[in-house]
């Protein structure tokens, strides 16, 4: 049973979204340590991680996809845009609306609304499994 669920793409997909907010946090506090503007140190870390998750989930998480890189680059890209206005209005809504410390607000944010949108997303439309990809359509029996 342990194998069995070290083998599954979510529990894959969670340890690569780990790694990818080490690397998210860890390329915005070195560009802010060394002097960067806060908001290109931010927005560097996220891009940094944006491109290793989308190239560590393609190649670790969902082995069993059989997509091309322009058409599942071009819906991890309109997925990323997409979760971050949920994420962002979430945040805005837990820290403006209901007093909710910002730290609190986003991580609430990723928890409750993002991960569980984000790995389904992932699974289901950006690298879905080639299994469960449409059977080719039969050809017709012969003498028909």
């Amino acid at each position: 049973m342990w194998k069995r669920f070290k083998a599954s793409w979510l529990v894959r997909g969670l340890g690569t979204g780990a790694m990818t907010s080490v690397i998210d946090h860890g390329v915005g506090v070195s560009l802010a340590f060394f002097g960067a503007p806060t908001r290109v140190a931010a927005m560097s870390g996220k891009v940094v991680g944006a491109v290793f998750s989308y190239f560590a989930h393609r190649t670790f998480t969902f082995t069993d996809h059989q997509q091309p890189l322009a058409g599942s680059g071009a819906r991890y890209v309109g997925f990323v845009v997409l979760i971050s206005l949920v994420h962002g209005q979430a945040v805005v809504w837990l820290r403006d609306g209901l007093g909710v410390p910002y730290v609190v607000a986003a991580v609430l944010a990723d928890v409750t609304i993002v991960t569980p949108a984000w790995m389904l997303a992932l699974r289901y439309v950006v690298f879905p499994s080639a299994k469960a990809a449409a059977p080719p359509i039969d050809p017709p029996p012969p003498g028909t």
